[in-house]
């Protein structure tokens, strides 16, 4: 699947040429995210305030279909694998249809997402930019969506390198267009956060573009018969859904969670608020990247399960557990020792209450470092699970981390103890560590082994 003839099934070798594309794929995601918001950081601190919690509204909405419309990987990857490549094709298509239906509705949900903003009541001067940079990136979010349909094809036959370079490509268009439509360069007017959200747009439907060509290409076409089997297919729509669907509920629960705890934490107080977007915008360092590794755990343990492999399963998982505690230690250390220099990279010295956000800041960079450890084991395992079709307990686990412990919890310390950031995010490490003995206790009792997702 990796492309190389003589890799070892199993290997860290294969694990790593396959993760590697998804692993540099999600870093540009991070790198992307950190350059906008490092440029509405520059262009307004308000700007700053509204884009992380409208930002993380807006992927809540979309993260149902997106979890939904990325299991058409592990179907691919599993015929893919059995040799049945009529029915790759068939299940590209069912996540086509899926991811077009999917952003009907989310433009749909648009005015939901506005009423939940002003019920949150932010500081008067963050809530119209948030509602502005939800609106556009919301509206027009089923382009994410439907990329993830479309890369599923490359990434679930091992094809990983195509969707980095077309991720590149999306992003370096995000990024220009963040520098121009932010601050009005060459010939735009100045947007602000609005420019930000419309980068972001644009820089995804031009990979939806790329992603389309690439498939409806002659030899591409021909080879998978794109265009004959094209249309709705019953058996493989149904158990795309029946596995699809907790997977995405699943992870809209974890990103739900992150959300509303990102809007109570901003009733803090808006230092509160500021410093902990400061370190939220750190987290993606760890928790993208490593979503790519896990993203080709997710694969390779479809592979395998489809081949009747689940040994094989198994030192897929040990491999992943060699790179992902590797780079999340480092990580961990870096933001421990280093947060200053990380703090810095937000708040310059220079701008208005630094020392009072930095004050607050340096301890939730402490809580990070430990927050980043549970984070790798919980993608390691969770998604080792997930690409075997374990994914209803991945779904009833997060919904009772989610509503059981997470979001009560952090009202009780905002709304009802006034406790301060650093509880909240404490709190909040609890959690990440619960969730990673889940999915570790799952993986070891090995019932995801006997699972099989295509009927095969």
């Amino acid at each position: 699947m990796t492309g190389r003839k003589t890799v070892q099934q199993a290997s860290l070798s294969e694990l790593w040429l396959l993760s590697y594309p998804l692993i540099v794929t999600m870093a540009a995601q991070v790198i992307m995210q950190f350059v906008d918001r490092m440029f509405l950081a520059w262009y307004s601190h308000d700007a700053l305030a509204a884009c992380v919690p409208a930002g993380v509204l807006a992927v809540t909405f979309g993260a149902l279909f997106m979890g939904l419309a990325s299991y058409t990987s592990v179907f691919i990857s599993q015929y893919y694998a059995q040799k049945k490549y009529a029915s790759v094709t068939i299940s590209l298509w069912q996540g086509i249809l899926l991811a077009v239906l999917s952003s009907c509705l989310l433009a749909a949900l648009t005015p939901l997402g506005g009423w939940i903003i002003r019920l949150f009541d932010h500081a008067a001067a963050v809530t119209p930019l948030e509602l502005k940079y939800f609106g556009i990136l919301n509206l027009f979010g089923g382009f994410p969506i439907i990329n993830n349909a479309l890369a599923s094809f490359f990434s679930g036959r091992g094809q990983t390198k195509i969707p980095m370079w077309v991720t590149l490509c999306g992003n370096a268009v995000n990024i220009l267009l963040d520098y121009v439509m932010i601050f009005g360069k060459l010939g735009f007017p100045e947007m602000g956060i609005a420019g930000a959200a419309w980068a972001t747009v644009l820089g995804s439907a031009s990979m939806t573009c790329v992603f389309a060509g690439l498939i409806f290409a002659g030899r591409v076409r021909k080879r998978f018969k794109v265009a004959k089997l094209a249309g709705f297919y019953k058996p493989v729509f149904s158990r795309l859904l029946r596995f699809g669907v907790p997977n995405g509920f699943g992870f809209l629960m974890d990103i739900m969670s992150f959300t509303l705890f990102t809007f109570m934490v901003g009733n803090i107080d808006v230092l509160s608020l500021q410093a902990s977007n400061v370190v939220m915008s750190m987290q993606p360092v760890v928790f993208m990247v490593l979503l790519g590794l896990g993203i080709g755990i997710q694969i390779l343990v479809s592979k395998y399960q489809g081949l009747q492999r689940p040994d094989l399963s198994v030192q897929v998982v040990k491999n992943a557990c060699k790179i992902g505690y590797a780079y999340a230690g480092t990580v961990g250390l870096s933001f421990f020792f280093l947060a200053p220099f990380f703090v810095g990279l937000f708040i310059p010295a220079s701008s208005p209450d630094a020392a009072l956000i930095a004050q607050k800041t340096y301890p939730l960079m402490k809580l990070v470092s430990f927050f980043v450890v549970f984070d790798a084991t919980y993608l390691i395992f969770g998604e080792a699970i997930r690409g075997a079709g374990d994914t209803k307990f991945y779904m009833f686990i997060m919904v009772f981390c989610a509503w059981f412990l997470l979001i009560p919890g952090t009202w009780l310390i905002v709304y009802r103890w006034h406790g301060s950031v650093f509880a909240v995010w404490s709190w909040l490490t609890f959690y990440a560590a619960l969730t990673a003995i889940f999915m570790l206790w799952r993986f070891w009792l090995g019932k995801w082994k006997k699972i099989h997702i295509t009927g095969s």
